[in-house]
């Protein structure tokens, strides 16, 4: 991702008009987005095959499939293949049980469906845009670090070579 206008942003969520709010949403905010949404979880990890920049995923996913599985168990399934990839939750689940347990098991954040939702959905988007631009900026700095000891000290060694010569 090379900055917030190139997002890859996954929806899961048994709510098809929820899905298009979502992403009519944040297409708005950050435009260049691209999208995929999936209505059942189940769907969504057998057709992701490349990491998203960020998964925005319901708790409850059974009103497709009665037997689907629940949000966590997708979280859990996401996380084994994308360790670092960030899971915002969007559920109207509000039991603080919940919540906390989608974080226990590595979500980035999670926001209760609400009249407030869309706006913390944007503010999390931003905020794991914003890290992935700082990481991306402090790989290069790393990067250029590297360069300027490898020349100091290829400066050193030709002076060494030019005194004993």
């Amino acid at each position: 991702m090379a900055s917030e206008t190139s997002l890859s942003i996954t929806i899961i969520d048994d709510d098809v008009t929820l899905c298009e709010m979502v992403r009519d949403t944040l297409a708005r905010k950050f435009p260049g987005t691209t999208f995929t949404t999936y209505n059942t979880g189940e769907d969504a990890l057998a057709q992701i095959t490349d990491q998203p920049d960020i998964v925005v995923l319901d708790y409850q996913l059974d009103s497709v499939r009665p037997d689907a599985m629940n949000g966590i168990q997708i979280l859990s399934k996401l996380k084994e293949r994308f360790p670092e990839l960030p899971v915002i939750f969007m559920s109207a689940q509000d039991r603080m049980e919940v919540a906390s347990n989608t974080i226990k098991y590595g979500a980035y954040d999670y926001i209760v469906k609400g009249e407030t939702a869309f706006h913390k959905l944007e503010l999390a988007v931003r905020q794991i845009a914003q890290m992935r631009t700082l990481k991306k900026s402090h790989g290069f700095q790393k990067a250029m670090n590297m360069v300027f000891w490898v020349l100091v000290l290829a400066l050193v060694v030709y002076i060494v070579y030019l005194r004993l010569h």
